[in-house]
């Protein structure tokens, strides 16, 4: 289990673990499904393609970019994300908002295999 301080919020510890990769899982699925070029990706993700090369060749993203492919629910939001940003038919507050909500069903699902943070469940 990790330790936490008081202080440290539930999104502080998401930046760290699970927003990394979300964003790898999205990058594996433009690249791999959409067959989009690292940087086609790399240009609707906001990140340069050097990061997207990482997500691809797992070298970045953490250790829950597997977790969230295998996991039939979290790939579909992954999926669905992935087209919206292709389709650029999303705005900056709804990526905000799926963000918040892909990474608490990916807490809460890490969480219920793995107790990796019981300060906040």
């Amino acid at each position: 289990m990790e330790q936490t301080g008081l202080l440290t919020t539930p999104c502080e510890l998401a930046v760290r673990k699970y927003v990394p990769a979300i964003r790898a899982a999205i990058a594996l699925v433009l690249v791999k499904d959409y067959g989009l070029s690292v940087y086609r990706a790399a240009k609707i993700l906001k990140v340069t393609p050097a990061a997207v090369s990482n997500y691809v060749f797992k070298r970045r993203g953490g250790e829950y970019v597997d977790f969230i492919l295998r996991d039939e629910e979290l790939r579909s939001r992954a999926m669905e994300l992935a087209e919206k940003l292709v389709g650029e038919v999303v705005n900056g507050y709804e990526i905000s908002r799926t963000m918040c909500e892909f990474c608490k069903i990916l807490r809460q699902k890490i969480e219920a295999s793995e107790p990796a943070c019981n300060v906040y469940t």
